[in-house]
């Protein structure tokens, strides 16, 4: 069966889009895995930083309980020990 003129522009005009075409979808692809990469080390590092101002809290409310322990012992002592 001959082909006609018509059916082998038409072939080769759809194996010359088809190269782009293929080659703009893993361009995508590869900028949908950058994208998703930063926003998942934009999350991570949110997370660090939450838990970072967490802790730095939690270490200060520590330490005023500590010293307000340190002055309540020591006023206590003074009190038992009377003025010298």
């Amino acid at each position: 069966m001959p082909m006609n003129p018509r059916t082998i522009t038409t072939a080769l005009l759809l194996a010359a889009i088809s190269v782009p075409a293929y080659a703009s979808l893993a361009s995508d692809a590869r900028a949908f895995k950058q994208n998703v990469k930063a926003a998942g080390k934009q999350g991570g590092h949110a997370v660090r930083d939450a838990a970072h101002a967490v802790g730095r809290g939690a270490k200060e409310a520590g330490h005023a309980v500590a010293g307000a322990t340190k002055q309540g012992w020591q006023a206590t002592k003074q009190a038992v020990k009377g003025s010298d």
